[in-house]
């Protein structure tokens, strides 16, 4: 009897026990979801707050009461709902911030959708200042500043960037400009700028716009590139504004003055602990085939000479050095003992004083290049040969040196190529079309009057002789000229067609003509592109560089590179 007792006191012992472990289990698990909902809730929410993204512009209307037009439009992938608006009065910064709820009908937008969310709701301001704030119902907030009584449809920030600059060095000027009003602007550009002083601008860029069409809330930037030359310490400020006709009434809308600062450092402030920059350096830049071919016909080498100073420099000689890789090939891009051929104006001391040295010296009577002028040295080689491997280098690197009164320098930004069967491509300019002649080319303008009229003749040509080589059709003849010459108008060209001439940021334009049939060196001719360009309008003496490069093929797949630098003085004395 007393062991059954136990056994049914034991069961319900285990029977409470067992409830209570239940119970505790189930709020738990109901504890541990109610969690992980109230987690997956946060998630959500920070994942849509995350993906909200909208534009805010806002503008008043001073032809309707300065009424208020608060431009929302939806940039993200879900629906947007604004709850409130709050405006803040900087005018009157005593006056209390003030909220509006937002009609229903105007606060919901769709993805990819904008509209006025005043529209049902008309607000009319007091002139002044205003912060305006928007809040969605997940809490995004946007803020934009609005100026009743003031332009307000097209707003516009300029920005000089960098805003020190050392002296001749360049500046950008960039205008932003944004349609803050609810309709659409057309022909958005800027006004003049006006730089003060304005004789700080050595140069300056035609305008670049990306967009000139504003629907509301969209954005364009204009810029502009000026080269600047001022005593140290100046500052240099630049003002402008944009403008834009609105498309429904075509009235023109412009935005408020912008100002920007440029300040000038003296070339010798230390943007490093290291200045390194030497003024009294003779610059070089060179004219050279690509490919140079593997024949007994010659190519035309070159280098032009730059004397950056106020008195007369002295060349006693100059090297031009061809690297090949491996060092061991046994390549010879000039043969020791080569024949060379000079083209005036240079005089008769060409040699190779050792394989792969192309040199001119004159120690006696050494080559004299005047103030602020250019020398030429000018000479046609026959290629070298192959070493035993018969592997063709791809590219092998040119170095120039040059030994002067100030000194010895040197250039080693170039590359060309050898092959055992090539044409040999060059592109110089010329005094006749089409030759190839030595007494015809040359490659430079010296003396070229401020704001004169120029005619180029540049060539491309095959100078090797025979025709089993040859420059393929659909090669281009590439003309760049340097900033500050006006755009070339092409007159005339003898073998190609004419591309659409393109104009940069920085003033300079290019010509590219590509080739319309296969151009090889039979009866000794090349193929001319003929343009005019007037020079820049200066009242010193400055030299500009126009680089002719050619890109395209030999015998169908040899790629080609052939480059001259042409060096162009243009002097008012």
């Amino acid at each position: 009897m007393r062991r059954g007792i136990s056994t049914v006191i034991g069961s319900v012992f285990f029977l409470v026990l067992m409830t209570a472990g239940l119970s505790v289990s189930y709020l738990v698990i109901e504890t541990q979801s109610d969690m992980i909902q109230a987690q997956q809730t946060i998630a959500d929410s920070e994942i849509k707050k995350i993906q909200e993204k909208y534009f805010l512009s806002v503008s008043s209307d001073s032809t309707d009461s300065n009424r208020l037009a608060v431009y929302v439009k939806n940039q993200g992938t879900n629906p947007l709902h604004i709850e409130s608006l709050w405006i803040v009065n900087k005018t009157q910064p005593t006056q209390p911030a003030q909220k509006f709820d937002v009609d229903y009908t105007d606060s919901v937008l769709a993805p990819g959708y904008g509209t006025d969310i005043l529209q049902n709701n008309p607000m009319y301001m007091s002139p002044g200042i205003y912060d305006i704030k928007t809040i969605s119902t997940i809490g995004t907030i946007k803020t934009t500043e609005v100026n009743v009584g003031g332009a307000n449809h097209i707003k516009a920030k300029l920005i000089m960037n960098p805003p020190d600059v050392r002296l001749g060095e360049n500046a950008t000027a960039i205008l932003f400009v944004t349609n803050t009003g609810p309709t659409k602007l057309l022909n958005v550009t800027a006004g003049p700028i006006i730089i003060s002083p304005s004789s700080a601008v050595l140069a300056s860029s035609p305008i670049v716009q990306m967009k000139s069409d504003l629907a509301p809330a969209e954005s364009a930037v204009l810029s502009w590139k000026y080269r600047l030359l001022s005593p140290a310490g100046t500052n240099v400020t630049f003002s402008t504004y944009a403008t834009g006709i609105d498309e429904p009434t075509k009235v023109t809308m412009q935005s408020s003055t912008e100002k920007g600062m440029v300040f000038m450092r003296d070339n010798s402030e230390p943007g490093s602990i290291v200045s390194s920059d030497l003024f009294a350096r003779p610059e070089m830049y060179v004219i050279m085939p690509n490919t140079f071919g593997d024949t007994n016909d010659k190519g035309l080498w070159g280098v032009n000479v730059i004397n950056p100073t106020s008195q007369p420099i002295y060349v006693s000689k100059l090297v031009i050095s061809a690297q090949t890789s491996p060092a061991n090939s046994n390549d010879e891009i000039f043969n020791s003992g080569c024949s060379a051929q000079t083209i005036y104006p240079s005089v008769n001391n060409w040699s190779c004083p050792t394989s792969n040295q192309l040199m001119w010296k004159n120690t006696v009577t050494p080559q004299l290049i005047g103030p602020k002028s250019v020398g030429t040295f000018l000479v046609k080689v026959d290629p070298g040969n192959i070493g035993g491997s018969g592997i063709e280098p791809e590219t092998i690197i040119v170095q120039t040196n040059v030994f002067t009164t100030l000194g010895q320098f040197g250039k080693a930004a170039y590359g060309t190529s050898i092959r055992t069967s090539s044409s040999i491509p060059n592109v110089y300019l010329s005094k006749v079309v089409d030759s190839t002649a030595n007494t015809n080319i040359f490659a430079n303008m010296t003396n070229v009057p401020p704001g004169s009229i120029q005619t180029f003749n540049v060539v491309l040509a095959d100078l090797e002789a025979a025709t089993g080589n040859r420059i393929s059709a659909g090669s281009r003849l590439i003309i760049n000229m340097p900033s500050g010459w006006t755009t070339p108008v092409v007159t005339g060209n003898t073998g190609f067609t004419i591309q659409p001439t393109q104009t940069f940021p920085d003033g300079s334009s290019q010509i590219v003509g590509i080739l319309n049939a296969d151009l090889t060196g039979a009866g000794g001719t090349g193929k001319t592109i003929t343009f005019t360009s007037i020079a820049p309008p200066i009242s010193d003496t400055r030299m500009y560089v126009m680089y002719v490069l050619a890109d395209g093929y030999v015998n169908g797949n040899i790629v080609m590179g052939p480059l001259a630098e042409v060096v162009l003085r243009v002097s008012a004395t």
